[in-house]
């Protein structure tokens, strides 16, 4: 049994007003290789808070993150920038493309920020084509619909090959045709044996994926209740 992500008991704290309270409240899952993990629940549940701890991204509270047995907690900033670039590809929620550069350019920005191996824009180009948006390559993201724009981030988010793909509301603010589309490709990219885990309030994604989970006021259960 190969764990891709392993977390464990992770909280993430904050405070309202004088009182704390636990955005992410001992949350433990496991993810093996070649999973599709799909968290449901609605706004302000923590499943983003969840998805940016996962991704080395947010510092939890308390609790363990482990990248291929690997602990990401307690690593300095450089260090977790380069096993984020090198072993995770991470899809925000929302347009979050550089508007300066070109939707190609975009896709090469994480293989550009260390140094690679290979034909870096050759990669970025078969990715675009599988994304079946190769002929925007020289558009910017102000040219492109959400749609499009969502699978560049995709692309991008592939580029180097990661061990695991997380996605943050990937079809958050598309309309029902595109966030169809995006689900399929995510799940023709499971199909090819990439790992996932993503997050949604959509309750059209749950025939998506081999597992799902319900996430409650920072708490997270497997399957629906």
């Amino acid at each position: 049994m190969a764990f891709v992500l392993q977390i464990s008991e992770l909280c993430r704290e904050y405070r309202r007003g004088n009182a704390p309270f636990l955005a992410v409240d001992h949350v433990s899952l496991d993810i093996e290789a070649g999973d599709f993990v799909n968290v449901i629940g609605r706004s302000g549940s923590g499943k983003s808070t969840l998805l940016n701890m996962a991704a080395g991204m947010l510092s939890p509270t308390g609790g363990t993150v482990k990248l291929g047995g690997e602990d990401l907690v307690g690593r300095s900033d450089a260090s977790l920038s380069r096993v984020r670039n090198a072993k995770i590809g991470f899809v925000p929620q929302g347009a979050s493309a550089l508007p300066c550069l070109t939707i190609l350019e975009n896709v090469l920005l994480p293989f550009s920020l260390w140094p690679h191996e290979g034909d870096g824009e050759g990669a970025a180009r078969a990715l675009l084509e599988r994304l079946g948006i190769v002929h925007l390559a020289g558009a910017y993201p102000a040219e492109v619909s959400g749609g499009e724009l969502r699978r560049a981030l995709i692309a991008r988010a592939l580029i180097n090959r990661p061990m695991i793909l997380i996605a943050d509301e990937p079809t958050s603010n598309l309309d029902a045709d595109s966030a169809e589309n995006i689900m399929e490709t995510l799940t023709e990219l499971n199909g090819e044996g990439l790992t996932l885990l993503l997050v949604s309030h959509d309750s059209d994604t749950l025939r998506y994926g081999n597992r799902i989970c319900a996430m409650s006021a920072g708490k997270l259960t497997e399957g629906l209740a």
